[in-house]
Parts: structure tokens; sequence; C-alpha cells
């Protein structure tokens, strides 16, 4: 695979810590990017974007490293050659660039069977995955996209190793848990520290935290979601989960506690239309 185009960044700095936007073209070397664009704008390719990023963020992205290990084995020593960008992926990757020292950031490339690849950015403390990147690999069969002529043959290839890749990754990722229906009311961000918010019972002891709160102005008339672990005594600290930013209609929530993942779907009884911290 050819080495990368030059990372765009922005770059604010702030005592030791510093916060940034990374941006990162991916390999799309085997296609016309003008081709790509264009392809990019149907509403099948969008759509097929959805769930191409769901199953990155509610599934890839929430691994440590250990647990890519465990599922995909080790990092491959090289970026590989013979793997092909899907139609429906983003062109570039673009994560939080927050680092703290000592930044431990990296990038691998792991094996995905021998269907396809997945190269997974990892943040600074060198655990945590900031993005992700889903290749097919390459085949006698593949088409190249040079112009939108070759849309629909390379569509049909994209599809067929699409469900592939998905199969394979239901067989070697950790199961989903599923919580049902959680019943969530406005918290707080103060009140979670003394134990407050929303508990739902994750068995084997453990207690996750949900704190929801609306602060219209920052989040576009949304809401913010922020999930802790409960500590076992009253000595502990909360362990943050995830913490995102959402609109309110946002019900899927899939989440990973020491490997485990789970599914809930939120019903919000009470928003506060008024911030408080």
């Amino acid at each position: 695979m050819k080495s990368r185009i030059a990372s765009a960044l922005i770059l604010i700095a702030s005592l030791n810590a510093t916060f940034a936007t990374i941006f990162t073209w991916l390999d799309y070397s085997k296609d016309n990017l003008d081709a790509r664009i264009a392809v990019q704008e149907r509403a099948f390719m969008k759509s097929m974007r959805t769930e191409y990023d769901y199953l990155l963020s509610s599934r890839i992205c929430l691994l440590k490293f250990d647990a890519v290990r465990h599922c995909f084995g080790r990092s491959l020593a090289k970026p590989p050659d013979d793997c092909a960008l899907p139609l429906f992926a983003e062109n570039g990757s673009g994560r939080s660039g927050y680092t703290s020292s000592p930044d431990k950031s990296h990038t691998d490339f792991n094996a995905i069977g021998n269907l396809g690849y997945v190269e997974i950015f990892y943040n600074s403390d060198g655990e945590s995955i900031g993005d992700a990147a889903i290749f097919f690999r390459t085949d006698k069969q593949f088409v190249p996209l040079q112009s939108t002529n070759d849309y629909y043959r390379r569509v049909s290839w994209d599809m067929a190793k699409f469900d592939a890749v998905k199969e394979w990754l239901d067989q070697h990722l950790p199961k989903i848990k599923d919580l049902g229906t959680v019943e969530v009311t406005n918290t707080p961000p103060g009140a979670i520290s003394h134990g407050g918010g929303n508990r739902v019972d994750l068995g084997d002891g453990k207690i996750c935290l949900i704190q929801f709160w609306a602060v219209p102005q920052y989040t576009n008339n949304g809401c913010i979601v922020g999930l802790y672990l409960a500590p076992k005594n009253s000595d502990g600290k909360l362990k943050d989960i995830n913490s995102f930013r959402s609109p309110r209609s946002l019900k899927s929530v899939i989440f990973a506690v020491d490997g485990q993942f789970y599914h809930m779907t939120l019903k919000h009884n009470q928003v506060s239309t008024e911030p408080r911290f």
C-alpha cells in the first residue's frame, strides 16, 4: 500500500495536553478519486455508508488493543498491497487528536481472515481505538473504479465482500448482551459523581450509571449521554465507559465493559431543556 498523504492537523495547546482534529486520507489508490466521489453521492451508497459506519463504531471501535489481537490476531508487519477501499467508505479518517504524555498512538493493519483487512487508528493511550477502516482483499473478480461506468460491476463485488466480512465479524467479535429497554430521566452532571443517574444491572455485580441531559445550545437541540461503571464500594471512583453527543431521538446504544458488549434501547421520560453545570 502506498504511503499515506500527509495528515492535516488543527492543534490547540493547553497545558501539558494537546487537543487536535486529525484527518488522514485512506488508500483509495485503486480507484479514480473523481469517480469515487461521483458515485458516493448516490442514494444507495449513502445508505451503505450508514451501515458501514455503524459496524465500525458499534463493534470494532469499541475493542481495546488486547481484544483486537484476540479477535484478529497479531497486526501485519507492513500495510498490505492486495486491498481495496469499499466505494461506500469514507475516503479519509477523521478523529480526535487529543494526546497525553507519553503519546502511544499508532496505526495497525490486521487481517480479517482471508477476506480483507482492518486499519486501526489507536488513541494516545495505545489501547483504545479512535477510528478504523475496513478494506476488502482483491481477487481476479475485482473491478477498479476508473469511471462511473464501472459502478455496477464494482458495487456487486463490494456487496459480496461486505456480506462475507460481516459474517466473519459476527463469528469472531464478542457477542452482544441485550439489556432491553432502559428508561432514562434527566440527570444533572454533578449528581452522577454521588451515585445518581439511571442505574442498569449488567450482571456479574456490575452496575452501569447512565447520565442523560439536554444542552441544546451545544448539541443542536440534542443531548449528551454518559455511561459510567459504578464502583463496587464507597471508596471507589466511577469508571468512564463512554460519553457522546447525540440527537434526542437516540434510541439504540451499544457499548463495551471489560470486553463484554452490551446493547440497550433508551426510552426518554424527561428531558430538561436547560443546561445544568
